[in-house]
């Protein structure tokens, strides 16, 4: 699409090609780490439905759920989870504050 001539718009286009996304290798291994601790925490039952999605600045985790059930059934569960993964990704140096459970 152009650019209007009477416009201060910018087209779709040149936003997309101004936008980095800039992963560090650090985090990635972060995310792999905190996946495999995942599995390892909730079984094949839970890990069917839900997957790491990373994890922020502040150290909140975010895990994925397939539905609105399976977030709510997590979030009951979440101090025990929580306790679990922070224990675990300690050993990795990985320090978890908190953990979010989003399906959408």
């Amino acid at each position: 699409m152009a650019k209007l001539n009477y416009s201060n718009f910018e087209s779709l286009k040149e936003i997309i090609d101004e936008i980095k996304i800039d992963y560090e290798k650090s985090d990635i291994k972060k995310v792999e780490k905190l996946d495999i601790i995942w599995r390892e925490v909730v079984g094949n039952k839970i890990l069917q439905l839900s997957k790491v999605f990373g994890i922020s600045d502040d150290n909140i985790l975010t895990i994925l759920c397939a539905d609105s059930y399976i977030s709510n059934e997590l979030y009951f569960e979440k101090n025990k989870l929580l306790k679990s993964i922070r224990e675990k990704a300690q050993k990795d140096g990985i320090e978890i504050k908190d953990i979010t459970f989003n399906y959408k």
